[in-house]
């Protein structure tokens, strides 16, 4: 008994990660993932084409320069796309799935790890804060439990990756600053670390450039605490300096094909994404708000209804808490830099009105700096509330990630609940529910008639080809297509009302705990 209390933690995170792994490899594919299966193709082609043109003299083909996503780097596709392949005929065999339903769908084991990582990260971020394994073990665990972060972390092929990256830069970040503090040197070894995985985090989303502020702010801070005089400190880490910066570029030009033949490309990448083409609306707070045009309220509300209630509670007694916090240098530098970033970043984002839609999926990144300021801030407000919450939190979390699998994505929290969100807000834009309805049009005798869906990639995979073998795309439905036929109205599709002479003949859909609507993710109809 005594050795399971002692290593308690370890054995979680080592049921956590099999029971993860298994959910991940069985959850259905999502809008987003074909998305990101093209643009690896597509960086596959264009370092072709460059190579071609510089070792072989072939003309360079200019079509690609046309490609409307093609500012996404290769860094974490180096990574999956080899462990996909080693999937792929094992999900084939024991899933079912056709060929590229099974290699979508072997990214979702290494979206999950990567989201399993950035949980061991959180725990030692808040372990350079407050020294206390128990508390740092507890809020680990509240994270990794999180549903909407575990529901994300099972096929977010983008979101997931980035979020985590960050978390990784930040602790190697201030792994840096306490070297400094504790022994005045910077070694050519941890600016390498920090430089290589700053450029993978831009090769996920050019938007990793906002890191940059966190690390200007960690040096502002330290430099206050430390008196440095700026003029000696670069006199004597320029070297250092240049060579962060020769690995960064050097890292970051590997990882974008599309930078290999004008470098300078990076800047067009960057106004291109921060000014991203879609113009959405994303339901929030019953206001239907469009990614070109948001008003300054977005950011604020969607954090106010995903934030579980400890960390919000966390968050808001901030003002109190800090002098008891901010009580020695390193702590004063790490709590701070996330401090001035939680507040930072959203104010730039509004301010430089970028464009955001599909609820807080862009700025997914900064809930792990929530969770690390609210719960240290309670923690140093009441011990014991922090852990009657926190177990409270423990409990509701395991119930809900079992209760309403695979759509964990979804999830409110508790205060949100009062309120009609199914009226009120976005529920379902990544179209998980394909693999639930394809299951019920497998088992149904209509087997012998077209069936409409877009995206039919997330329906597609699930379907024997030799049974259903006619799909089409949703527009078709309000034209004079041959009838009668099945629709699967899912992703932004479900806000439609019912098309003219179909039929709902089922529904998924689920409950929050607390909550009284039905959260309806897809339907199927049938048109006559």
């Amino acid at each position: 008994m005594h050795i399971i209390k002692k290593n308690f933690f370890y054995i979680f995170l080592t049921f956590y990660f099999i029971i993860g792994s298994i959910t991940s490899l069985n959850t259905g594919i999502s809008h987003d993932e074909f998305h990101e299966e093209k643009n690896w193709k597509f960086n596959v082609n264009l370092a072709k084409n460059i190579t071609n043109h510089i070792f072989n003299n072939k003309e360079y083909d200019t079509s690609y320069d046309n490609y409307t996503d093609k500012y996404y780097g290769i860094g974490f596709q180096l990574i999956s796309q080899p462990i996909q392949t080693l999937l792929k005929n094992t999900l084939i065999k024991n899933k079912k799935l056709d060929d590229y339903g099974a290699k979508l769908t072997g990214k979702h084991w290494v979206v999950f790890s990567f989201f399993f990582i950035s949980g061991i990260f959180v725990y030692l971020i808040l372990k350079k804060i407050v020294n206390n394994r128990i508390f740092c073990s507890f809020v680990t665990i509240i994270y990794l439990l999180y549903p909407y972060l575990f529901g994300q972390s099972l096929f977010s092929p983008k979101d997931i990756p980035f979020l985590s990256i960050w978390v990784v830069c930040t602790y190697f970040s201030f792994v840096i600053f306490e070297k400094l503090i504790e022994n005045n040197i910077l070694k050519n070894f941890d600016l390498f670390i920090l430089a290589l995985l700053t450029a993978f985090l831009l090769s996920i989303r050019v938007g990793g450039v906002l890191i940059f502020f966190q690390y200007i702010v960690t040096f502002v801070i330290f430099a206050n605490l430390e008196k440095i005089n700026l003029i000696s400190f670069v006199k004597r880490f320029y070297l250092k300096t240049l060579f962060f910066v020769f690995v960064l570029f050097f890292f970051t030009y590997i990882f974008y094909p599309i930078f290999w033949i004008n470098p300078l490309t990076i800047f067009d990448a960057i106004n291109h994404m921060g000014s991203f083409y879609h113009d959405i609306c994303t339901l929030t707070l019953g206001t239907c708000m469009n990614a070109k045009n948001l008003p300054s309220t977005y950011i604020p509300i969607w954090f106010s209804v995903k934030l579980p209630f400890i960390i919000l509670i966390g968050i808001l007694l901030i003002p109190f808490t800090e002098k008891k916090i901010f009580i020695e240098k390193k702590i004063i530098i790490f709590f701070g830099t996330l401090l001035v970033i939680a507040i930072l970043i959203p104010l730039f984002l509004i301010f430089r009105k970028v464009h955001l839609y599909d609820e807080i999926r862009h700025i997914m990144f900064l809930i792990p700096i929530f969770f690390i300021l609210g719960s240290v801030s309670l923690y140093f407000f009441s011990k014991r509330i922090f852990y009657i919450l926190g177990i409270f939190t423990i409990f509701i979390f395991i119930y809900e990630n079992i209760k309403i699998n695979p759509y964990q994505y979804v999830w409110f929290n508790l205060p949100s609940r009062s309120i009609d969100l199914s009226k009120k807000f976005e529920l379902e834009y990544q179209g998980i529910s394909g693999k639930e309805i394809a299951k019920y049009i497998s088992n149904s005798k209509d087997n012998d008639i077209c069936i409409i869906a877009t995206p039919s990639y997330t329906v597609e995979p699930y379907l024997d080809q030799t049974q259903f073998n006619c799909i089409d795309q949703w527009p078709k439905i309000d034209t004079d297509y041959k009838r009668p036929f099945l629709a699967v109205q899912h992703v932004r599709n479900i806000k439609r009302g019912k098309p003219f002479q179909c039929e709902t003949v089922f529904e998924e859909n689920f409950k929050l705990l607390f909550h009284q609507k039905k959260f309806v993710m897809g339907k199927l109809l049938k048109c006559s």
